[in-house]
């Protein structure tokens, strides 16, 4: 039996036919989460929210439309299809974008991830909230602490006959570890998401929140000067997540990209391979198709130090005569864009690590202040760890690092055989120490 989304489908698409749109697609978006904060031993937050949106695409003559609309009766899924045929009048002529696919493509992850009884959720996060402070005396109430149940779930359909949907449940844990001593004060913050409740290990996070923060209350400025540099998965993530017009078809195509014209150019260390895999095995959310109703494989980005492609939808692949990766992204609301999938870094060597002194960056702020896309500098604030012979040996809170980012993937100063993976299982990599990268902070 069909559920009110595909029923939804359903009427939008009788609906473009029988206003003889020969090229639409239809995309509804949405999620249902479960939301726990707690407070001094109570529920500061209970919230249940439900939401979705359907996004309509028309092409007519080579222009483009497109509406959007959170309400799914029939009423209002004829106004936004309307609203998208009068918008493509008054769009530019495209003469590149395409809406081909024919390709029925369904995965529902929801089957993975186990019921959990509310009681136990509200529980746990009370467990969250007290167990930090039960762990340091300094500790105040978390002032980030609480359990999240998410599912969300992805349709896509078009009048070429495309149907595709995606489902997944997912659960989430955070805490966070506010301590003062006199006139010293620190807080460290982290989570961890699971498709399975019974895996999220809320003592570990506990652990290495409480034990951070405790190292850097008494920590100070690191001596300025250059050091070798690990950054923490989270973080390295949250640079390429900045830096992603520099494998963006689309930035290309719009000549913003940096790395525009380094195709089959050494642009990462040569014992590096970076890879789109959204079917990878270990990650956390799966991309079974593009936004245009193409399956999604894995595509080799950058091999062994050299540009190989960018990500590449219908429009951007017809505009620079490049292969058509699938990589199309839009929301209901949005326009066509690219995207990346999971990001997978490997390398053809490795090195011992455990000899070197270096610096771990755990934590950056202002990080879209801090980050030039265009130059590829960095300036941070940062916060971290000090390895010796493989050890930690004093932390440090309050410094800025620089670089540039650009630099650092071509000069890589060793490689370990560990991998590591960032929170929310999207991107993973050996651990990587790079060249030399200055610090400002005590004289």
């Amino acid at each position: 039996m069909k559920n009110n989304i595909e029923k939804s489908i359903d009427k939008t698409l009788q609906l473009l036919k029988k206003k003889k749109v020969k090229d639409g697609d239809v995309i509804i978006t949405g999620s249902n989460v479960l939301s726990l904060k707690s407070e001094n031993k109570e529920l500061s937050e209970f919230a249940k929210s439900k939401t979705h949106a359907l996004g309509v695409r028309v092409i007519k003559d080579n222009k483009v439309g497109i509406s959007f609309t959170e309400d799914l009766s029939d009423w209002a899924i004829e106004t936004t299809i309307d609203n998208a045929i009068n918008n493509s009048k008054f769009s530019k002529t495209n003469e590149y974008v395409r809406i081909e696919s024919q390709e029925e493509i369904h995965l529902d992850e929801t089957t993975q991830s186990e019921d959990v009884d509310t009681e136990h959720l509200i529980e746990k996060t009370f467990y969250l909230e007290e167990e930090v402070k039960r762990r340091d005396e300094r500790a105040k109430t978390p002032p980030y602490n609480g359990v999240q149940e998410s599912e969300s779930h992805f349709y896509l359909a078009n009048t070429h006959g495309a149907r595709c949907s995606y489902k997944a449940k997912n659960y989430g844990c955070y805490t966070s570890a506010l301590l003062n001593e006199g006139d010293k004060n620190s807080m460290h913050f982290n989570k961890r998401l699971s498709k399975n409740f019974n895996q999220l290990d809320f003592d570990e996070l506990i652990t290495e929140v409480v034990d951070t923060s405790k190292n850097l209350l008494t920590a100070n400025q690191i001596k300025s000067g250059e050091y070798l540099v690990k950054f923490s998965p989270d973080l390295l993530s949250s640079f390429f997540s900045a830096f992603s017009s520099l494998i963006s078809g689309k930035a290309v195509m719009d000549n913003v990209s940096p790395w525009r014209d380094k195709l089959n150019e050494q642009v990462m260390d040569q014992r590096l391979t970076m890879i789109d895999s959204p079917e990878y095995k270990e990650a956390l959310t799966k991309y079974p198709f593009d936004m245009e109703g193409h399956r999604r494989t894995d595509i080799s980005l950058v091999e062994d130090g050299i540009l190989k492609t960018f990500l590449h939808n219908s429009e951007t692949s017809n505009k620079l005569k490049m292969k058509n990766n699938n990589c199309a992204f839009r929301g209901p609301k949005s326009p066509l864009g690219v995207s990346n999938s999971n990001i997978i870094i490997s390398a053809s060597s490795t090195d011992n690590i455990d000899n070197l002194d270096y610096v771990e960056i755990l934590t950056a702020q202002g990080l879209h202040s801090g980050i030039n896309r265009t130059s590829g500098e960095i300036s941070l604030g940062v916060s971290g760890r000090i390895i010796k012979n493989g050890e930690i040996v004093g932390y440090f809170k309050d410094s800025t690092f620089s670089g540039n980012f650009f630099k650092m993937l071509r000069e890589v100063h060793s490689i370990s055989d560990k991998k590591e993976a960032s929170t929310d299982k999207s991107f993973f990599t050996p651990e990587i120490i790079f060249n030399e990268l200055t610090f400002a902070g005590a004289i």
